[in-house]
């Protein structure tokens, strides 16, 4: 009896140690959405312009990043680049370690990309946090697909009911995301654009009024809502495959929409736990 209660204690004691371990393993994430920066006016809903190169914002974002890396120093960084550009963004990335980055943006004559190597949330936010961290590199996640929303907008267009839906609804959220970005402190914008509340109305387009269009046309906009899916899974993927054992803490930096639909990848993933943002910045 007294060695049966031993081994009953002993193996009670290995499996509460297991647990334990294994939460500790979990690796923290601190997910960050977005606008874009140099607002490329792609999104349905326009965005009001924030000057990022504005002497208050740069100090802002010494403030931020100088913050991520006291309270929660990451072992990786993860962006809405290309992964199959990922030699070039990192070729990018020695540069700016470097201080040349500008003989890169210098030479660019069109004024889109010039903007976005420039202004893009990649390079002002990701690799500033980066070089702090004495990162030798940084880790691209996106894959494009193709989306036909120019295809969703010509149905949403032919129905006078839906047409009013659509406008209904990307007026709301476009004031939504405008008001956050017009905050006085660029810290005040991130917590603001990562509230559940506001990535819930992003993602709601989505099933709100888009899953609904086209059935009679072969569920097309259900297979476009599935194509975006799709993309994020993808990019989910494209992060998973390239962490490592030894990472503790990693700091994913994408766009507003997918990072509505990357929390809740995170949060029913139980490799990873996902640190309250307004515990990171």
């Amino acid at each position: 009896m007294i060695i049966m209660k031993y081994w009953l204690c002993l193996t009670l004691f290995v499996a509460s140690t297991i647990s334990y371990l294994h939460a500790q393993e979990k690796v923290n994430v601190i997910l960050l959405g977005t606008y874009h920066f140099n607002n490329p006016g792609n999104d349905a809903a326009k965005v009001v312009e924030r000057n990022i190169l504005s002497e208050k914002n740069q100090l802002e974002l010494e403030e931020i990043t100088d913050a991520i890396i006291r309270k929660h120093k990451p072992d990786q960084i993860f962006v809405e680049s290309a992964l199959s550009k990922k030699k070039y963004l990192n070729y990018l990335y020695r540069l700016y370690q470097d201080n040349q980055y500008s003989r890169y943006t210098d030479t660019l004559q069109n004024n889109r990309y010039k903007r976005y190597y420039t202004e893009g949330e990649t390079f002002q936010l990701a690799f500033r946090l980066a070089k702090k961290s004495r990162h030798q590199e940084v880790f691209p996640i996106d894959t494009m697909i193709e989306m036909r929303f120019d295809l969703l907008l010509k149905l949403v267009h032919a129905n006078a009911e839906l047409k009013k839906e659509y406008d209904t609804q990307i007026i709301t959220l476009g004031k939504s995301t405008n008001k956050a970005i017009e905050q006085e402190k660029l810290k005040d914008v991130f917590l603001s654009l990562n509230e559940d509340k506001h990535l819930t109305e992003n993602i709601g387009f989505y099933f709100w009024l888009s899953n609904k269009i086209g059935i009679q046309d072969d569920y097309f906009a259900s297979k476009l809502v599935s194509d975006w899916y799709k993309r994020n899974l993808f990019m989910y993927a494209n992060f998973q495959s390239q962490l490592k054992r030894s990472t503790k803490t990693v700091f994913i930096l994408v766009g507003e929409g997918h990072a509505a639909i990357f929390k809740d990848f995170l949060r029913h993933d139980d490799h990873f736990n996902l640190i309250e943002l307004n515990n990171a910045l």
